[in-house]
């Protein structure tokens, strides 16, 4: 019997050293103000990635009706599901439209002056090594002084922003060779101002990046590390107590590791592979017993799909056809 071809797709595998040393400062002082933007998606700088899982994945993901489908059953990532992960509320919030800045303004909305030598803000990113010299020291005011527009008390309000857009950048909404898209800063900005939501742009980058990478497209650009949690998550079948005694309280990414104790996961992608297509509706965990129960959003007032607005355009959404 043949095996089946797997494309080189390249994704997060590592959390670069710089993002892990940058999230210990932050945590001395500014973790609570960090959580409130991110909820639990600071936890993803501890998840340790399975890019066979992955890879394997791409193999069921139906590009024309958004689901994955495997023998006798179709499962696709939900926004209650994200939303749960996060922590994060999503219901009554408004979706953040993308802003996509001119050097000049995202150099402004960072409290910096304009510097015509950045040839990357031409293109639509910039480096985290750049962000942490100039934000993730303390002493980054005093060392780059001519770089702000901006007094020293100021500056340190920006610095939280700038980790954050380094978060997202690297691990939510990465982009290959480490460039942070420098649309995230607007992005942050309506997050601090409140009435928004992550959550929907996250989905939508999942379910772009699946379409996309099956299709061809090299790098993943959606959250694999949210991806990977999810399909561990159905794909090991536990009894309910485990999720409720294991991952009702605290961060649902920090407590995955203790829901997960004793799966024993397949290694390498063509084990990944065969442990998938050989899973049946009746061996999956089709609810997770940790996510309170809502009633879930399943179809917009005129559609049978929802159009999320994701980082890159407006992305379809229809789980209507398997909740």
């Amino acid at each position: 019997m043949a095996h089946p071809h797997f494309p080189n797709t390249q994704m997060v595998v590592k959390v670069n050293p710089i993002l892990k040393t940058w999230w210990k400062d932050i945590q001395k002082n500014r973790e609570l103000e960090a959580n409130e933007l991110l909820g639990g998606l600071t936890a993803l700088i501890s998840v340790e990635s399975d890019r066979h899982l992955i890879k394997a994945l791409l193999k069921f993901w139906d590009t024309e009706r958004l689901v994955f489908k495997f023998r006798d059953f179709e499962l696709t990532p939900t926004i209650e599901e994200v939303g749960g992960f996060m922590g994060l509320a999503y219901k009554e919030l408004e979706m953040i439209v993308p802003h996509k800045p001119s050097p000049r303004s995202f150099l402004k909305q960072m409290g910096m002056c304009h510097n015509p030598n950045l040839l990357c803000l031409k293109e639509g990113w910039i480096s985290l090594e750049f962000l942490y010299s100039l934000f993730g020291d303390e002493e980054g005011h005093q060392n780059f002084h001519r770089e702000f527009a901006c007094s020293s008390a100021k500056w340190e309000r920006y610095r939280l922003n700038a980790f954050v857009v380094a978060l997202l950048g690297s691990l939510v909404f990465p982009r290959e060779g480490g460039k942070i898209h420098t649309g995230l800063c607007y992005v942050v900005r309506m997050l601090a101002r409140g009435g928004k939501t992550l959550v929907p742009m996250i989905l939508a980058e999942i379910l772009r990046a699946l379409t996309a990478c099956t299709k061809g497209k090299r790098y993943f650009e959606g959250c694999n590390f949210l991806l990977q949690l999810w399909a561990v998550e159905h794909f090991y079948q536990r009894a309910n107590k485990v999720d409720i005694v294991r991952g009702t309280m605290g961060n649902k990414i920090i407590n995955h590791p203790l829901r997960m104790k004793h799966f024993i996961s397949p290694v390498g992608t063509e084990d990944w592979f065969t442990y998938l297509k050989e899973r049946s509706a009746v061996e999956i965990q089709w609810k997770y017993y940790w996510l309170k129960p809502r009633r879930a959003i399943i179809r917009g007032n005129e559609l049978y799909f929802i159009e999320l607005i994701g980082l890159n355009g407006v992305q379809p959404y229809a789980p209507l056809r398997f909740l």
